[in-house]
């Protein structure tokens, strides 16, 4: 995410040779460049271990029952709990940093960037957003000869934590529970489930080491195919050890050296793939990816990932017809000319009612659409998903005429929203009414009626599996910003005991909007709470005065923000950045499907009503004062009451020279007019009054 916001910022130091004939981070003598230079950028090269999850590196759980087996990380039903290794095979050592040599940070505080934010301070954002990003740079050392130097490039965030003694990098690994295919690409096979993005604490953890010691088989010169790749050890880096062997998970620098790699084991808090209850026991794969959105520079971007097999024996019998699920990109509203996005589960097989045969569809049609998947379930057709045609009816129309010229109003009515539109496609208004300007000829205009539904749709996290924590008596809220008004319908907690809690809405100073009391029982509990949420930042969703003994929230998992995109974004928490508390699964009705009706014509006529209706007192009060004249002259007239007329001059053979509206009050007036550009001649020149043309001859000479 943070690769598009960033930019590269080099700052080259040459450090001081002080021991011969090394590679270090400070003697480039006996260092080598990949491409057998005597100058470049001594680059890392991360993978991901396939022997690290094969040899005792998972763990799989059942859907219930599993327990809590790792004290504060929750229960594991339906977890496969997965090691992550990534070794740096690379010329150059993984460094990444938290602050640069004169001890400034640099945070990101939503859209805004903090710089040279001194070292050793707690830090808030000056905008009052709740939970900072610390920036990272990236640290690579460059070979100049035997001269050291190094560029620090901005690359990625950690997660701030102001109490504890450590950043995670955010982001670094991905893991996901897939099915193979025929694709020799693994990051391409469909995905049964798949796990937090989770953030490492880069570390030296353990060598390449030589044959028969502990990482033995780690670093491989190709992790990407299972069971496939030379082994590398200490030896055969030329560089071995760049970066010193001793990173650990300091504020100030963390990272990996040159032939080492950095162990996250499955049982640290995040390290899991949710297996999705409707899975059932068979031959799978475990696929890691690290540094997923290439935000740090490496060697090569595609060997970041390896792909391990896995049978599962604790989730549903194979063969027990466990039904799949079809989901929808959007909703599963249709208006006409748009398309949706269905997906059903993952399988090594499937058709659908349209006769397709991949795992996602687009469809343009409203139906009810079916899928029947292969899996370790069995052959297996979902319940139907229908898409809801929902194309509103045009509107009733009604136009208007006028004599000569002057302003009309057009009128529509539907069964949503009217909008106006000029015969361009231009917007110029909305609203069951359309005004226009004074018009001088017939113009079409066209009205649409458009509808907005309702939809229901669900904001991460969807559970509490984001990570570890515990059950909690506080008072304690999530923050969140609201893009567009909608409803807060109902979110899931879950309760240590039976009890109550009261949940509030807040504004961003604690003054209360709405406030519910309910009743939970033990374990999960589904609150209805129906809040209508106003557009707004820093919103609070609180949980007090709780009676149950204890409700439950993570500690140390959150990865902020979870963005419903255009609607809310949860943006942090009340005791900090790496916590999350009480709601999950935000059920969120909004209006974020509408649809437009065909555009229907609507007239404003302008007739000519040729001597129909004229003011006779008006026309006889017309003066023109002098005539001829030199191209200024007076034009006086009286009225019955007040207004606006429009003035037009044109030539005998109708070029219009000007036309412009003149307001007038009742009684006599006097309109002063400048014409000294024009050449000699005679022009006509008109005042039209409520829809009526009175024309007078006037004569310019010198």
């Amino acid at each position: 995410m943070l690769k598009r916001l960033l930019f590269f910022m080099l700052l080259l130091c040459i450090q001081p040779i002080q021991l011969n004939a090394q590679c270090t981070t400070t003697n480039a003598t006996s260092c080598e460049c990949l491409d057998g230079t005597a100058s470049c950028l001594l680059l890392p090269d991360i993978t991901a271990s396939w022997k690290g999850i094969a040899n005792n590196g998972y763990t799989e759980y059942p859907q219930t029952g599993a327990g809590t087996n790792y004290t504060g990380q929750g229960p594991d039903n339906g977890r496969l709990r997965v090691t992550g290794s990534t070794p740096n095979i690379g010329h150059g050592s993984f460094t990444v940093r938290g602050q640069d040599d004169n001890g400034n940070r640099t945070f990101l505080c939503g859209s805004d960037t903090v710089f040279n934010v001194p070292a050793g301070t707690n830090f808030t954002c000056p905008n009052s957003y709740p939970n900072p990003k610390q920036l990272i740079t990236q640290r690579i050392y460059k070979k100049e000869g035997n001269v050291m130097t190094y560029i620090d490039r901005y690359a990625g965030s950690v997660t701030y934590h102001p109490s504890h003694g450590h950043n995670h990098v955010d982001d670094w690994a991905v893991m996901t529970l897939r099915i193979q295919t025929a694709d020799p690409n693994p990051l391409n096979w469909p995905i049964v489930g798949s796990g937090a993005k989770i953030g490492f604490c880069l570390m030296d953890y353990g060598q390449c080491g030589t044959p028969g010691s502990t990482y033995d088989g780690h670093c491989r010169d190709n992790n990407t195919v299972y069971q496939g790749g030379a082994t590398l050890h200490n030896v055969d880096f030329p560089n071995w050890n760049l970066g010193g062997g001793n990173y650990n998970c300091s504020v100030i620098e963390q990272g990996i050296s040159s032939g080492w790699t950095d162990v996250y084991g499955k049982h640290l808090d995040g390290m899991w793939i949710n297996i999705p209850p409707n899975t059932c026991n068979g031959n799978y794969y475990i696929v890691m990816e690290v540094d997923k959105n290439n935000i740090f520079l490496e060697e090569n971007d595609d060997n970041n990932f390896t792909a391990v097999p896995v049978t599962l024996t604790l989730q549903n019998p194979a063969g027990s017809n466990e039904l799949p699920l079809i989901t929808s990109n959007n909703s599963n509203n249709l208006c006409d000319g748009q398309s949706l996005t269905l997906t059903a589960t993952a399988g090594t097989a499937f058709l659908w009612s349209t006769g397709d045969t991949t795992q996602t569809i687009t469809v343009n049609q409203p139906g009810s659409y079916t899928c029947q998947v292969t899996n370790y379930c069995g052959t297996n057709t979902s319940e139907p998903f229908v898409v809801n045609n929902v194309m509103p009816d045009a509107p009733t129309v009604s136009g208007d005429s006028v004599c000569v010229s002057g302003s009309m109003t057009l009128t529509a009515e539907g069964s949503g929203d009217i909008s106006w539109f000029d015969a361009n496609g231009n917007f110029v208004g909305a609203g069951d009414t359309l005004i226009t300007p004074i018009l001088t000829a017939t113009t079409t205009y066209f009205a649409q009626n458009t509808d907005v539904y309702v939809d229901s749709i669900y904001a991460e996290p969807y559970t509490n599996g984001i990570g570890g924590g515990g059950y909690v008596t506080s008072d304690q809220y999530e923050i969140f910003n609201s893009y567009v008004n909608f409803t807060l319908k109902s979110v899931l907690l879950y309760s240590q005991s039976a009890g109550s809690i009261t949940i509030e809405l807040q504004d961003q100073n604690g003054a209360t909007l709405q406030s519910l009391i309910t009743n939970v029982n033990t374990g999960e509990n589904r609150i209805a709470l129906n809040f209508d949420i106003p557009i707004a930042t820093n919103l609070r969703l609180v949980g007090k005065n709780i009676t149950a003994s204890g409700i439950y929230r993570n500690n140390n998992s959150a990865t902020y923000p979870y963005e419903l995109p255009d609607v809310l974004s949860i943006i942090g928490a009340s005791a900090g950045a790496s916590y999350y508390y009480f709601f999950y699964d935000w059920q969120v009705l909004t209006e974020n499907s509408t649809c437009s009706s065909s555009l229907v014509p609507v007239d404003a006529v302008v007739n000519s009503c040729a001597g129909i209706g004229e003011d006779i007192p008006f026309k006889k009060s017309i003066q023109v004062i002098p005539n001829p004249n030199q191209g200024e002259f007076s034009v006086q007239f009286s009225a019955d009451h007040s207004g606006e007329l429009m003035v037009e001059m044109m030539s005998v053979v109708g070029d219009v020279i000007l036309l412009e509206p003149i307001s007038y009050h009742e009684g006599v007036n006097t309109i002063d007019m400048k014409t000294s550009n024009l050449s000699n001649g005679m022009y006509l020149f008109s005042l039209i009054y409520n829809g009526k043309k009175y024309t007078s001859r006037v004569m310019i000479h010198d």
